[in-house]
């Protein structure tokens, strides 16, 4: 059994470099997920049990040392390296005094690397052996089974525990409940003469989760116990699965109750309740889509906002995943960006962020809902000099070939400052930004729908120096041409070209 990694770093070469630099495998480790600062690096270890974490220093808003030791304070016990571009004796020292395995300077040597990762897992043997003998490796072993991770080096273990020759019907069920209330939970479980489950801290609540053995009449004794229906007063949700009629098949039941919790919680935002696993994922909103691009077109907003309603309202009668519905929030929002590219590079971010970021249907709905408003609005409104309507139909019409603010100015008879000054007083962009964001809009575009690579692009697109629209287009998009056409292209089909 390997052990799993964690890098965390905001610069992507770092981290690409530390995936590389030596063979994870064959030293006993997997890379089980990247972070670029503390805040991502905490929601990976609240879902994945993490066994080393190799962190930059210096990251905003929370440094290295600060968001290792809030991890120790709620994740499993787990080893650590500091990353560093220079030597500072006090996060050395702080390093230290929380334990870690090695400071490591950037860039990073591999033979040193090496060296830390050997002495990291020898202290991660070392404490696997300790788990064992304190009675901790089943709570181990049951979380190995529930994610499909029982192999040849611990199936006796788990047949030890459960006798898989037997026949018999499983059920996983997943009980979140608040910090305080999970030793009730526990105790709830143990009265019942139920000992196969383990838990996670998620953050302020606990989750329990519990492999049942028995069938549906079984399950319904358990679940109407009275110590059980008395959780009705407290904060506990309970998903079940589907019960499964092989101990191989437990990984299918423990997906469907966590499918179940986390569409619930997506949509509901609290209350105490049974949940079972109801949800489907056969759903088609093709024509939906279609028909908000044609809404689009008109800019008829209380039409608009109707057609989004119609569309959240759709997702939250079938379930729909959180991830398909931030991606479908994805789409439609960059159906308004290409059709009205009237927003800075910073509010483009923002809205992206607060997409990706937003844990609830209806936050992503107000977000779209806001949007469209101030996009549309702004658009259709707004009146330009015909000046200024002038650069801006030159540069729809001429952003591939070298324009600059001087020869715009020259092909209209008009002087440069007088020009570059109004220009930035109608639409508050400069001609360069101005510029820029169109021929990036442009770039997605091809990057989505073609298969020219970034030299190619680049030069449609107007830059002669592919490198340098490269930095562009990162600086715009927080992703590399390359990680933008990785990260969208397979997934994106949104309806109807720019206009």
């Amino acid at each position: 059994m390997n052990y799993n990694v964690l890098l965390v770093d905001d610069e992507y070469m770092i981290v690409n470099g530390l995936k590389k630099i030596i063979s994870w495998e064959e030293e006993g480790f997997t890379i089980k997920g990247t972070a670029r600062n503390a805040k991502e690096a905490l929601s990976v270890m609240e879902i994945e049990a993490i066994d080393l974490v190799i962190t930059d220093i210096t990251m905003p808003e929370m440094t290295g040392l600060e968001f290792v030791e809030a991890a120790q304070k709620d994740a499993n016990q787990f080893e650590f390296m500091i990353l560093s571009g220079y030597q500072k004796f006090d996060y050395l020292k702080g390093g230290l005094q929380l334990g870690a395995i090695n400071y490591l300077m950037k860039p990073v040597d591999k033979q040193e690397l090496l060296k830390s990762v050997r002495k990291a897992k020898k202290r991660l043997d070392s404490r696997s052996q300790q788990e064992t003998r304190d009675g901790l490796y089943s709570d181990i072993l049951l979380a190995q089974w529930v994610n499909g991770e029982i192999d040849k080096d611990n199936y006796e273990e788990l047949n030890q525990l459960i006798n898989t020759s037997e026949k018999a019907e499983w059920t996983v069920l997943m009980i979140e409940v608040t910090r305080e209330e999970k030793a009730q939970a526990i105790q709830w479980l143990e009265e019942q003469q139920q000992t196969l489950f383990f838990t996670r801290n998620l953050g302020d609540k606990s989750l329990v989760v519990h492999i049942f053995k028995g069938g549906k009449y079984q399950l319904n004794q358990l679940l109407s116990s009275n110590q059980f229906q008395s959780s009705e007063d407290k904060n506990w949700l309970v998903s079940i699965g589907e019960t499964v009629n092989d101990w191989e098949d437990v990984p299918d039941s423990f997906e469907k109750a966590n499918q179940t919790l986390q569409r619930y919680k997506f949509y509901e935002s609290s209350g105490s309740k049974v949940l079972y696993s109801v949800f489907s994922d056969d759903f088609d909103l093709s024509a939906d889509i279609i028909n908000f691009n044609k809404t689009l077109m008109v800019g008829d907003f209380t039409t608009i906002e109707a057609t989004i309603a119609e569309i959240f309202a759709k997702t939250q009668k079938i379930g729909a995943r959180p991830e398909d519905v931030r991606h479908i929030t994805f789409m439609l929002f960059m159906d308004i960006y290409r059709r009205f590219n009237h927003l800075d590079e910073s509010e483009y971010q923002q809205i992206l962020d607060d997409i990706n970021h937003s844990s609830n249907a209806d936050k992503l709905q107000g977000i779209l809902t806001t949007t469209i408003k101030q996009i549309t609005k702004e658009k259709l409104s707004y009146d330009y000099s015909e000046n200024v309507q002038n650069v801006i139909n030159k540069i729809r019409s001429d952003y591939a070939s070298e324009l600059t603010l001087k020869s715009v100015a020259q092909s209209l008879h008009l002087n440069v400052m007088y020009l570059g000054q109004l220009f930035k007083k109608e639409t508050k962009k400069s001609f360069s930004q101005y510029l820029n964001q169109y021929r990036m809009k442009k770039a997605q575009n091809l990057l989505l729908y073609s298969d020219d690579n970034v030299n190619e692009i680049a030069d449609k697109i107007g830059f002669n120096n592919s490198t340098y629209f490269s930095q562009i287009f990162k600086k715009m998009n927080d992703l590399t041409p390359k990680e933008f056409r990785e990260k969208y292209q397979n997934q994106y089909h949104s309806v109807g070209e720019d206009k």
